[in-house]
């Protein structure tokens, strides 16, 4: 069944968390490295790509947090605002 355009938000938010999953299992990298690149612990930084009991993240990441993860995990220009744009 397609997306349906007046949940496109929700769905976007839950983009972003299973394209950084992917791209640490394809890089080798575990969550603990890019906790310490943002400097929050590995808990916090899971925190940030699970969802609450309603489908809202649970923490959010902030623009800078945005910036380093995309460079660290070689994000395309596309990739980039494709889980950008709202």
């Amino acid at each position: 069944m397609p997306r349906i355009h007046t949940k496109k938000k929700e769905y976007m938010i839950g983009d972003l968390p299973g394209w950084i999953i992917g791209r640490m299992y394809t890089k080798r990298l575990k969550q603990k490295d890019l906790a310490d690149l943002l400097g929050i612990t590995p808990q916090a930084f899971s925190a940030r790509l699970q969802k609450d009991g309603r489908g809202n993240p649970k923490d959010v990441f902030t623009y800078g947090d945005l910036l380093t993860l995309f460079k660290a995990l070689d994000a395309t220009d596309e990739e980039i605002l494709r889980l950008t744009k709202m």
